[in-house]
């Protein structure tokens, strides 16, 4: 069993996008479960009945009260069985729907709030989609966009940042003192286990554990096993490198159309550094912030530099800052890049550049406070 609070800022940054309305997040859910030929109905509490996408949108839209206009107003789970879960517990869907109300009570009770007081499922506003079918990724084995084998089970969940009385902000991605995700991790198994009975040959290993232990359990294992995926990955397959290769050439081919010829990007030397960043999702978002820039008609300075680190070097960032601002001298056009730059106005950008250089440079040495999860970010399972 694996549950999991999406970040839009990480994964599915646009369908899972909470800045705003549930409209989109929904009727994607609703085309993946058409698509695969399910009905598309969401439940939600126990005792309500189904919903359609529209009554979903209007309930979490109509949740919002206190939140700013940059606030997110909902969030998104996933609840996800392994196929030999699913297997065991007889793939029953109704058994799945009562599953999620419990591991949404015990969402509700993982707040912990300055006042002391616990919340459960009822201060929830929230619900919920199973789909049966996933397809094949760049990360998976197989044919990329082709449907897995065995039992593919899952749940969606759409949750409002706020709760029922619309007065406390419930942010499941703040800090662990506020919400724990590996305490949740660990409740969504312990759960799945207390309710479908202990797998395999785990009834003979070990006696019948009370909830709390089972649960300080699930949350060690978790934990332990997180820290051994961090110092060791999963190399890629060579379907999967060329899969990624592939799929990086459309968006270089894609990006170069939006430069001029001189400014192009070498699709050799993005595959490379992209291979030495292991594909992460730091550089598929630098690669995307270079293609942002030049459809606004701006050069990215030292682009593979930029997509090794994620980070542009202050003189690159002040180069193009003075490209963009520098007054030519009459008669010559105002440089869009710093390639447009001739002889005289060259110099004269690069004396702008080296005053503002020494005016701006660091006391001490620059110091990268990104954490480790932050520099190499893999791709989760959250299709």
């Amino acid at each position: 069993m694996y549950a999991k609070v999406i970040n839009p800022k990480t994964n599915g940054k646009k369908v899972y996008d909470n800045k705003g309305s549930s409209l989109r997040t929904t009727n994607y859910l609703v085309k993946e479960a058409k698509a695969a030929g399910e009905e598309a109905t969401f439940f939600g509490a126990p005792g309500s009945p189904n919903k359609t996408a529209e009554e979903v949108v209007a309930m979490l839209d109509g949740n919002v009260k206190g939140l700013r206009k940059d606030d997110a107003k909902f969030y998104s789970l996933v609840l996800s069985p392994s196929p030999e879960e699913l297997a065991y517990m007889g793939n029953d869907l109704k058994a799945l729907e009562r599953y999620t109300q419990h591991v949404m009570d015990d969402y509700a009770k993982n707040f912990t709030l300055k006042n002391g007081k616990e919340l459960g499922e009822p201060n929830l506003v929230w619900a919920a989609i199973i789909h049966q079918d996933r397809k094949n990724r760049s990360t998976d084995e197989g044919v990329q966009g082709e449907r897995k084998e065995g039992l593919q089970t899952h749940i969606h969940v759409t949750v409002s940042a706020r709760d029922a009385e619309q007065k406390i902000t419930l942010n499941p991605l703040s800090t662990p003192d506020r919400f724990n995700r590996v305490q949740f991790q660990a409740k969504a198994v312990a759960q799945f286990e207390i309710q479908f009975g202990r797998m395999g040959n785990l009834d003979l290993m070990k006696p019948d554990l009370t909830r709390k232990e089972l649960i300080a359990e699930k949350a060690e294992e978790i934990t332990t096993k997180a820290a051994a995926n961090k110092r060791e990955k999963k190399p890629l397959t060579e379907q999967q490198l060329a899969a990624k290769d592939a799929r990086l050439n459309t968006q270089v081919t894609r990006l170069n159309s939006k430069l001029d010829a001189s400014q192009q990007l070498d699709p050799t030397r993005v595959k490379e550094v992209a291979k030495e960043r292991s594909y992460d999702n730091i550089f598929y978002a630098t690669l995307g912030k270079i293609e942002r820039n030049a459809e606004k008609g701006t050069y990215t300075h030292q682009p593979y530099d930029y997509l090794a680190t994620g980070r542009v070097s202050q003189a690159g960032e002040l180069r193009m800052e003075a490209a963009r601002n520098f007054a030519a001298p009459a008669g010559i056009p105002s440089p869009t890049s710093e390639q447009d730059l001739g002889g005289g106005t060259a110099r004269a950008l690069e004396q702008t550049i080296s005053r503002l250089s020494r005016a701006m440079a660091p006391k001490g040495k620059a110091q990268d406070v990104r954490s480790e999860a932050e520099k190499q970010q893999d791709y989760e399972n959250e299709m």
